[in-house]
Formats: structure tokens, sequence, C-alpha cells
């Protein structure tokens, strides 16, 4: 377990106190020689027997994940991707064996990802070994299709994991309803409510008894999915999932949740992309912390919070340590966050799509270093995007063309400020200063660079950072404005709403008379056949440019948001309205029609469409309209 390595980490922090003698440097190394010792004697818990699996996996988890106690890494393009990384997951079968290999490229299902969420019948060294015997009998060589197709059927099962939950504190009927005066969207929210039920589920105690025989890991509470091919928890998607259940008056239900993520951050020390074995090599954009300072607002519940602070405190500290690179821009030297996520071999959830693109490239090396780009850029929730592509120092190219490693992310860096500002103000209230001052001070230091690093102010918005070619990457993306959103500048909001509102004009997001272009905030403005790129437009990008604008209290600046509300709201309506399903993604060209594109077919039921509608139900209860929109 990670306490066990505590002792040296002490004994190396101590060492950086020494060297380090700036006043930065120097409240850095303390509070962390503090962090660790806080770590360290805090209660061991007893792991369960049947448990020992997973208990072991959580200690290769944590090899995965290196503690390394310098502030950050250096950043060199070479260096960056050495090729002796350990596997996706402590799991053979589930992300590092031959059986794994020769299932997927069998193409025995059409989606890579329902093998590795199978459950195992057996013991996980008797299935190998049984696949041994059967590929020895073969001399060595993948059995047919059909062998395959036999032995996986006899040594595994669907994983019927989950059940069916109903969670206690729903009401058909709510304090939003009441709010809201269009009553075609009276009806609308009606439906949208009765949608948490279908997504609600609750892991079966076998999970947590037999862990060693799942992909699956457990958490205690009951959740909601985000919907389709998506049948465990997921890290970002539950930011808007949990605003959807604040709003629909089921604040236990949304308590439980965050409880769920939280006992992840102590189990493994962050919070995987998913509840999956096979995700314990990355992570998605930090929003815990903003989910429990949600939760805060809506019910004044500040226990919950300093009951939970040093697991908070922790969550960030894994962020600081393992995803935060030092490069130079302008003689200047700057340590920003990154997404990376260095771990050899395919994804296990795409294994068949990775490695037949991989092999298209001529060494195993280069194919090892695409590897980590490719789960760098599905860290970011943006899987895939030309967001990440580099090529010829421009943003085109293939998903051969992946750098996500090699840029500054605007929206990584915003949550990360804004996370650091909240953790400032809490430990502030709980009356411990010198916590709240070192927090402060990573803020204060982060807003600086977010400033001077990606903000333009010829152009007026924000860019991703690309270190290789050390410039801004000047393309459209809904995340070059959540600074806006997470309120991470310096500069007056009239200001900023002036040079957001000329930006997004240039970029015929709107048009020159203010009105809307297209229905909903596109996620690019490149047609690539990637499903983060344009017609597609996705529920959570859309709060950063309408929620940012709106949080201005510039007029003009929350007219256009409500304008940009209307049309998603709309969208989703009539796409509701004639399915009766939410959407993983929306087309822009089309209002109420489907997005496409990506690895895997689009999927419905989508719990972060929910809670964001919700949000702007909320927020212009009595303005908007269910009627046909006019342009």
């Amino acid at each position: 377990m990670l306490w066990q390595t505590f002792p040296h980490l002490l004994a190396r922090s101590a060492n950086l106190l020494l060297s380090d003698q700036s006043k930065a440097g120097h409240n850095l190394h303390i509070f962390r020689l503090q962090l660790l010792s806080d770590h360290l004697f805090w209660p061991r818990r007893r792991v369960n027997r049947n448990n020992h699996y997973f208990a072991a996996g959580r200690r290769k988890a944590a090899a995965l994940n290196a503690v390394c106690l310098s502030t950050s890494l250096d950043y060199n393009l070479i260096d960056d991707y050495n090729t002796n990384y350990l596997p996706s997951c402590y799991s053979k079968i589930y992300c590092d064996s031959e059986l794994l290999h020769d299932v997927e490229l069998a193409h025995i299902y059409p989606d890579s990802k329902t093998f590795v969420d199978k459950r195992m019948k057996f013991s996980e060294p008797y299935i190998l070994s049984k696949y041994e015997e059967l590929k020895a009998k073969n001399e060595g060589k993948p059995p047919s299709k059909e062998e395959l197709v036999d032995f996986v059927s006899e040594h595994f099962e669907d994983g019927d994991e989950l059940e069916k939950w109903d969670p206690p504190d729903f009401k058909p009927e709510t304090t939003l309803m009441a709010k809201v005066s269009d009553e075609g969207y009276k009806k609308f929210l009606s439906g949208l409510q009765q949608v948490w039920k279908i997504l609600a589920r609750k892991i079966k105690p076998e999970v947590n008894e037999n862990s060693d025989r799942y992909s699956l890991i457990y958490v205690p509470n009951g959740f909601c999915i985000p919907g389709g091919r998506f049948r465990e928890l997921y890290y970002w998607d539950t930011y808007w999932i949990i605003n959807g259940l604040l709003l629909s008056d089921m604040n236990d239900t949304a308590k439980g949740i965050i409880e769920n993520l939280l006992s992840l951050v102590q189990k493994i020390g962050f919070i995987p992309n998913g509840s999956r074995v096979y995700y314990l090599n990355r992570s998605q954009p930090p929003l815990l912390i903003q989910m429990m300072n949600n939760y805060y607002k809506a019910t004044n519940d500040f226990q919950f919070i300093k009951k939970n602070i040093k697991t908070l405190t922790k969550e960030f500290e894994w962020w600081q340590t393992n995803r935060k690179v030092k490069f130079i821009k302008d003689k200047k030297t700057y340590n920003m966050f990154r997404y990376y996520a260095p771990s050899n071999g395919p994804r296990p959830e795409s294994y068949r799509e990775d490695y037949e693109i991989a092999q298209t490239l001529p060494s195993e090396s280069e194919r090892t270093r695409w590897y980590t780009r490719i789960k760098s850029a599905a860290e970011s929730g943006w899987d895939f995007s030309s967001r990440w592509f580099i090529k010829d120092g421009a943003g085109n190219g293939t998903l051969l063309d992946v750098h996500t490693p090699s840029i500054i992310p605007v929206d990584l860096n915003a949550f990360l400020h804004k996370n650091a500002v909240l953790l400032s103000e809490w430990w502030y209230m709980m009356g411990d200063k010198y916590r709240g001052k070192y927090f402060k001070e990573i803020a204060e230091k982060l807003l600086a660079s977010i400033n001077e690093v990606l903000w333009n102010e010829n152009i007026g918005s924000w860019f991703d950072y690309d270190l290789i070619n050390k410039q801004h990457r000047k393309y459209f993306f809904p995340s070059n404005i959540a600074p806006l959103w997470t309120e991470s500048y310096s500069q007056p909001k009239n200001f900023m709403a002036a040079k957001v509102i000329e930006y997004i004009k240039r970029e015929k997001i709107i048009k020159d008379d203010y009105t809307v272009h297209y229905h909903g905030i596109p996620s690019s403005l490149e047609r690539t056949g990637q499903q983060w790129d344009f017609p597609n437009a996705w529920a959570p990008v859309q709060v950063f440019l309408i929620q940012g604008l709106d949080r201005t209290n510039v007029p003009q600046a929350q007219a256009i948001a409500l304008k940009l509300a209307q049309d998603w709201v709309h969208s989703n309506y009539l796409g509701f309205q004639k399915t009766g399903f939410m959407y993983e993604k929306y087309n822009v060209e089309k209002a109420g029609d489907n997005g496409g594109g990506g690895e895997y077919e689009s999927q419905i039921s989508f719990g972060w469409s929910n809670g964001v509608v919700f949000e702007m139900m909320d927020r212009y209860a009595t303005g908007l309209s269910s009627a046909t929109l006019t342009r």
C-alpha cells in the first residue's frame, strides 16, 4: 500500500526542503512533509481477505503512478516517452495477456469493451494456464475464432455486476419544475426526471467479496451511469450528473456519489477515468473538488467538506505530482498541468482499434510512445479531437498525430486553478491559515501562468500551448473559454466579456447581429470524423461559454448566453420529443439530431446531457421557450 513508501518519501521531501531555498519551494515541501505525515499516521484499514487481489493491484497501481516529490517533470520530447512502462493495470487478463490480444484481434465482439467487462468464472492464474494449454496444442499459434468463442464462453460470463437501484430520495415532481414557466419544457423536465431512475445502479456485494473475478472496482453507494456502453462510474461525467441530481432535489443521492469518488481516492490515490481496473493508468478532468463545492452550495453542509478535506487535498496533490510539467516560454520557466498517461500497450477497452492503428508505425518503440499519447488524449475526456493533432507544426492530421502530452490544455489548468482557490478557502474556513496560504499561493502562481502562457491579447481568447512548436494553437474549441467559466482571470469582467464576444463573433459561433449560428456550440470547426470535432456538440463544454459569459454579469454577455442556452436546450428537447432519449452528443447543423463519428456508436440516455439541461432550466426558468425557433 502507499503508506509503505512514505518513510522514503518523507526523507526525499526533507532533502528537497534543504535544497530549495525559495519561499514557494519552502512552503511546498513543508506542506508535503505534513501531508505525508498525516497519511502515515492515519488509521490503516484491514483489507477484506477476499480483496487481497485488489489490494495487490493497488500496490501496483501506486507503482504505475510512482510518487515523485519534485514539483514537475522537465519537458523533453524525446525522454517524455520511454519504453519501459508497466501495463495499463495489474490484471494480466484485463490489461496484458496473449488471451486479451487474441480475443480482441479475432473480433469476437463488435466492441472491444465487451470482453474486458466480463466476469471470470475461475481464478486468473487458472484461466491463463488453461489458455497456455490451448495454445500449446496449436503449436503456439492463436486458436481459431470458434475455439476462442468456446474458450471465452467456458471461462467467462457477462459481468452482471450491477443491479437496478431506486434512489430513496427520487421525486417525480421537483422544485425546479415549479419554477419553469413554459409548459412544453415542464413536460420535458418531467421526462428527464425519470431518466435518473433509468441510469441508477448499485454494485452487487459479490463484486466486493470476489473482486479478483471482476474488472469493475467496487464503490459502496448507488450512482448514475452515463448510459449506453458506459456501465460504470465515470469521473468527469459525474460532475454534471451531480448538478442535475441537486437540481432534482436528490441531495442524498448526490452525496453518496461524491462519497464513491472519495472512496476511490482513499483506495487508489486518485480518481481513475472510470471504475474499471483497466482505467488505472489514467484519470479524467479533475472536477471532484468542484462537485463538493456545488453540493456545499446546495446544502450548506460544510461538515462534509471538513470530514473529507484531506482526501480532497490528496487528489489535488496527485495532479501536482503526476501531471505537472516544467517548460520555458519567452526565457521564463513555467510549471503547468497537462494530460499524461504513461503505460504500455493499447487501451484495453479499445484494444483492437489502438493495436491496428499502431501497427502502421515502423517500430515497437514508436508504437509504445503512441499508446501513451492516445491514452493521454483519453484522459482529457476529448477522445478524440483535432485538438490533440500536431503535424508539420499545425493542427491537422489523424489519430497517429495525437500529441496530447506535448500540449498545455487551457481547461485543465483552469480546473486546477479553481480547485486550488476552493481548497484555500476551505482550509481558511477551518482555521488552518498555513494550508490556506499554501493553496492560495498555488492558485496565484497558476493564474499568472494561465495569463502569461495561454491568454492571447490580440485575439481575445485563451489557447492551448504547443510545447513542440512553442506556439499557441489558434483553433476554436469551447475549452478555450474555460477560464471564463472558472473565473481564472484577473482583468475586469467587462473587459474579458468584450474580448470573448468579439472572438466568438470572428469564429462565427455567433453572427454579426449577436444571434446564434448553430444549434449548440461545436466542439471544433474542423471536420475530421472524430467525435469531438465538427459538427458535434457535447453538453459539458456548452457551459464553458454559456455560464462563463453569464458569470461576467455584463448585460450583453448575459443576453448572448441566454440565446446560446435557448438553442442548446431546444435541440435537446426536439431530440427527446422524437426518440424519448437524451443523446451523448448532438449535431449542431440540425436541431434534435444525434451526433456521429468516433470509434463506437453514439450513446443514448446520457447523464451529463441530462444534467446540463437541468442547469440551463434552473438559470433561465422563465426565459426559455419550447416553441419552434426562427433564425
